[in-house]
């Protein structure tokens, strides 16, 4: 049923424009707007409340799965609360219109289209020390199409990542419960992060941990999918590391497995899309290998 859930999740998802009432991020807000209410998120709250407040809702839904429902039901709500929690229709919208931006050439709009993207629990360490992945120090508002380019490339890269990779690996590993659980903590750890929550820190060491198997596991999907002995001495040196966030995992590993060619560095200095639309095609391939994966531990039995 997993298998079944994501095709037909994953394509439902291509076909339909989804509405703000189809994405986990208005329930998310709703549910921390609630736990705000009853003061369990607070500026005194400490780290076991949030944890328990974050697992509350997917446990809950674990528990009516098994002693409520039976197969059928279970595969339409497992199906229905996946479509919830996969994609992002904001982060779709601003894709289009930086691919627009890019097109004309106003690097101006390219710029604040990567700021629309809303990474800040990603990009606060960058910004501390403005290093960027190769250890090189670039100007914050260099104007450049290239620096522009590889910037939205980078933080797309990781959203796509967020909203639909890692949540297939959850729900694949734990069913609706697991995806519903990453996208809550996903969202008010950003959420947190955005508004200087004194628990910010505290989210975002469990994103820390709820990422360090998934996007390993990505990343080596992106290496199979793309330049493989380029990439593998990467992932090699980071798969046990525990001092690197999983945003440079990724951004790293990706950069090494979809290196632009000459044609399309030169592009890159005249279009600033070049390398996201490079990026997200590793990423498309990289959803295929998943569901390759997920076909095959199916049908050995692995995967219920």
């Amino acid at each position: 049923m997993i298998l079944m859930s994501l095709l037909l999740v994953l394509s439902l998802e291509r076909l339909i424009s989804k509405e703000p009432n189809w994405h986990i991020e208005k329930y998310a807000s709703q549910y921390r707007e609630w736990l705000t209410g009853k003061g369990w998120i607070g500026k005194k709250s400490n780290s076991a409340v949030l944890y328990s407040s974050l697992l509350a809702p997917a446990v809950i839904l674990a528990a009516v799965e098994y002693f409520l429902l039976g197969a059928f039901l279970t595969f339409i709500e497992q199906s229905i609360v996946l479509f919830l929690c996969i994609g992002c229709p904001a982060l779709r919208a601003t894709y289009k219109c930086f691919l627009n931006a890019a097109e004309r050439n106003d690097l101006q709009a390219c710029s604040m289209y990567t700021d629309q993207l809303g990474h800040c629990a990603n990009t606060q360490s960058e910004n501390e020390n403005g290093e960027n992945e190769d250890g090189e120090y670039e100007e914050k508002n260099q104007g450049s199409a290239q620096v522009q380019g590889k910037s939205f490339g980078q933080h797309l890269t990781w959203l796509n990542y967020q909203h639909y990779a890692a949540v297939m690996l959850w729900f694949m590993a734990f069913g609706a419960p697991g995806a519903l659980f990453y996208s809550f903590s996903r969202s008010t750890t950003e959420a947190l992060c955005a508004a200087q929550h004194p628990l910010r820190e505290t989210a975002g060491r469990l994103m820390f941990a709820l990422d360090y198997v998934p996007v390993r596991i990505t990343t080596f999907g992106m290496l199979m999918m793309g330049h493989f002995s380029r990439a593998l001495p990467e992932w090699i040196k980071h798969a046990l590391q525990l001092d690197i966030s999983a945003y440079d995992v990724l951004t790293i590993i990706s950069a090494k497995a979809e290196m632009l060619t000459p044609e399309e560095q030169a592009l890159q200095a005249e279009n600033a899309a070049v390398e996201p639309k490079v990026l997200v095609k590793l990423a498309k391939r990289n959803v295929i290998f998943l569901l390759v994966v997920t076909s095959a531990l199916t049908v050995i039995g692995s995967l219920a």
